[in-house]
């Protein structure tokens, strides 16, 4: 099987176990308006928008384990690009995925083009960039 294919089929598991929710969904009203940028939003955010499906996050352990662990990014996201802030590293990260591959990054079996594009609200952004940085 292809490093494409294994991540597909991790994807395919983790989406019909339950793991990956809102993939690819817009943000509702409601949702919006529960976070407010606060790290506790962006933990619900991390868990519901399918984050901890392959990362590991502050306070969650990944079910598939796929991508880079964002448990301390808070300490190494700052540095990853020159002249980016931590702030702004994360929430590229997010948004455009692709647009900076770190040289930290060792994929596990697949592309880095894996991450999916997630659809998030400007404040649902905050609310991820203030929990994985923990602010």
């Amino acid at each position: 099987m292809t490093g494409r294919g294994v991540v597909a089929a991790v994807v395919a598991l983790a989406a019909a176990t339950g793991a990956i929710v809102g993939w690819g969904t817009a943000s509702t009203p409601d949702a919006t308006r529960a976070v407010a940028g606060d790290a506790l939003s962006g933990a619900t955010l991390f868990r519901t928008k399918g984050c901890a499906s392959c990362h590991t996050g502050p306070e969650s352990e990944a079910i598939v384990g796929i991508g880079p662990d964002l448990s301390d990014a808070g300490s190494w996201a700052g540095d990853r690009r020159p002249g980016m802030s931590a702030d702004d590293y994360v929430a590229e990260s997010v948004r455009t995925p692709g647009a900076f591959i770190s040289p930290a990054f060792e994929p596990i079996g697949g592309p880095t083009e894996a991450m999916p594009l997630l659809e998030v609200s400007d404040a649902e952004l905050d609310a991820l960039v203030s929990y994985l940085l923990g602010s």
